[in-house]
């Protein structure tokens, strides 16, 4: 061989070596492959039952498979979905039928796994202790002629905040402007909101409300309120059904605009002493023994 072919399969030589570290990863001086391969295609087919299901096949582009599906053609069989772990955890990844993705090969074992993607179906995220996601906001740069007259790390934040955190026990959300702002967290027992000193609190037996200010209850055109120890209730119609009942005050009044009426099939009992005022409907005589004149009646009118 001439000294000008040799020098042309040194050539030839290298450029296999850069293509093959480009296309599947470098090479360790006993020539094992390091590092994993990137590979781009669209997603050919979705498998949901029989031995492949939960995974996809992938054909790279560029390729052209006719009506055979191989590896020659660039055809990827029974790719994986997780990039993580199995399936049933981790980053778990459905893309659309004919979507595009980026696929990993492990150079152990050669198998495939899902790692970018166009569009996705279902994405489940999966964690054994917690999972934190938060928006945080900045400033905006500002340009000058130099360039940025901030980096990205120096802006300023705007004191606005929102960030949600999960863990295998309960769920926390929340909302801050300038340190104020709105906490929520869940358990499997209770659901607490928390809004500036106002607190909610439910669980499986009560509902409570602790707040300084106001507590408002709007049903259609109803409307019943507590404001510093007064409940007013606004209704057209109210309706109080219950087994036992018992109203304590030192001073209750009962006002009605057209009929008051007091009804029942058992007994009305009042304890205290009439007035002599000839005005009230309280006397234990139906009729005047002298005269026959009636005493008593089931209406009382001009109070």
């Amino acid at each position: 061989m001439t000294t000008r072919g040799k020098a042309n399969e040194i050539r030839k030589a290298y450029r296999d070596f850069i293509q093959q570290t480009a296309l599947r990863g470098q090479l360790d001086p006993e020539g094992n492959l390091i590092g994993t391969r990137k590979i781009t295609g669209y997603v050919a087919k979705i498998h949901e039952d029989g031995d492949l299901k939960g995974t996809i096949d992938v054909q790279e582009f560029n390729y052209d498979s006719g009506d055979q599906e191989f590896d020659g053609a660039g055809y990827h069989e029974g790719v994986k979905l997780c990039a993580t772990q199995t399936n049933e955890g981790g980053v778990l990844i459905v893309p659309l039928m004919f979507s595009e993705v980026v696929i990993t090969q492990n150079p152990s074992d050669q198998e495939e796994y899902v790692l970018a993607w166009s569009h996705a179906k279902a994405v489940q995220l999966s964690s054994h202790e917690t999972i934190h996601f938060g928006v945080t906001g900045y400033k905006d740069f500002v340009e000058t002629d130099d360039g940025l007259e901030k980096d990205y790390n120096e802006l300023e934040e705007t004191g606005k905040k929102t960030s949600t955190d999960y863990t295998a026990e309960s769920i926390k959300d929340e909302i801050t402007v300038d340190g104020n702002g709105l906490v929520q967290e869940k358990t499997a027992e209770k659901k607490t909101i928390a809004v500036g000193d106002t607190k909610i609190t439910i669980d499986g037996s009560k509902v409570m409300i602790e707040t300084s200010g106001n507590v408002t209850f709007k049903v259609g055109g109803s409307t019943i309120e507590e404001k510093d120890g007064t409940v007013d209730i606004k209704t057209d119609t109210a309706n109080i059904k219950t087994s036992s009942a018992t109203i304590e005050g030192d001073n209750i009044d009962i006002k009605g605009s057209g009929n008051v009426n007091i009804t029942g099939g058992g007994t009305l009992n009042t304890k205290g002493t009439a007035s002599t005022d000839l005005n009230g409907p309280f006397n234990a005589i139906k009729v005047c023994p002298f005269s026959g004149a009636p005493h008593c009646g089931s209406k009382v009118s001009g109070i």
